[in-house]
């Protein structure tokens, strides 16, 4: 019985994507992340909500960059909440009304690899929000979600790119 040159190569293909995929999987650096909400004062001290927020955008740009996430990695990242707030800035001008309304978030970060430490980060992120009016509206003060979302994401990704694991 012969077997045609079609199945030959679909079966070389198969071992050669199987070879690739090994060898993908073993020059992937394993690492885990560690995260802690150290904000003191406002609606997200201690909020265990924002630590694990935080923790998924910081493990998606880690796979991003082709890391393997491993909870139990030598190779750890930790990082600390240590500030965030919603800073106005109003203005007015007779009927006219301008707040500025900026989400700021403090991150600071260090990497564990193989037992040795790196040097502490501390980063910043930021989102503005600007909305202008002609009459006078009440503001409560209160985080907007999409603001939050964005000051963090730049956050974690300043972090990461400094940190460079």
């Amino acid at each position: 019985m012969k077997t045609s040159p079609h199945c030959v190569s679909k079966y070389k293909l198969g071992l050669l994507m199987g070879a690739l995929l090994f060898v993908s999987s073993v020059i992937a650096q394993d690492i885990s992340i560690s995260v802690q909400n150290s904000i003191k004062l406002g609606d997200l001290a201690g909020n265990r909500k924002i630590e694990f927020g935080v923790k998924n955008i910081i493990e998606e740009l880690l796979q991003e960059k082709g890391y393997a996430l491993n909870p139990s990695s030598k190779n750890i990242i930790f990082a600390e909440l240590i500030y965030m707030d919603v800073l106005k800035t109003k203005s007015n001008l007779s009927v006219f009304h301008k707040d500025n309304t900026d989400v700021v978030i403090r991150i600071k970060g260090y990497m564990d690899k193989d037992g040795k430490k790196s040097k502490p980060i501390l980063v910043e992120g930021s989102a503005s929000e600007v909305s202008t009016s002609t009459i006078l509206v009440g503001t409560d003060g209160k985080f907007n979600q999409q603001n939050l979302s964005t000051a963090i994401k730049k956050a974690c990704y300043e972090l990461i790119q400094k940190i460079n694991p």
